[in-house]
């Protein structure tokens, strides 16, 4: 059952992923670079169509200095990321202490795009 919120329409949490997630994403999201290796996708989520901002972490660092040269580890090494819905927005039957509407897709992000 769709919930109405105001002027929006609500789709209940459904844990689940489509092939025109990714699709939508690759032609919505945008990705800026942000300090310290992170990148920011931004855009609207292909389920819900809430904003949403995810960060991609472009690598682990294991002391607290990134400049440390034995420190960076490699994120994903096939350049494709999991993204996952984390809107705020209210989704009937989420579970406590989730955000988002249970929407996910994989996206290659490009080093050039940010």
């Amino acid at each position: 059952m769709v919930e109405r919120v105001g002027l929006a329409i609500m789709e209940p949490y459904l844990e689940q992923t489509e092939e025109r997630y990714s699709q939508l994403a690759a032609t919505t999201f945008t990705v800026t670079s942000h300090p310290l290796g992170v990148l920011l996708l931004s855009g609207p989520c292909p389920q819900c169509a809430a904003n949403i901002v995810v960060p991609i972490v472009e690598s682990v660092f294991r002391s607290g200095d990134p400049t440390a040269s034995s420190a960076a580890l490699p994120s994903v090494a096939d350049g494709y990321e999991t993204i996952v819905c984390n809107c705020e927005e209210p989704h009937a039957g989420r579970p406590d202490g989730l955000a988002g509407c249970g929407a996910y897709w994989r996206s290659k992000i490009a080093k050039d795009e940010a």
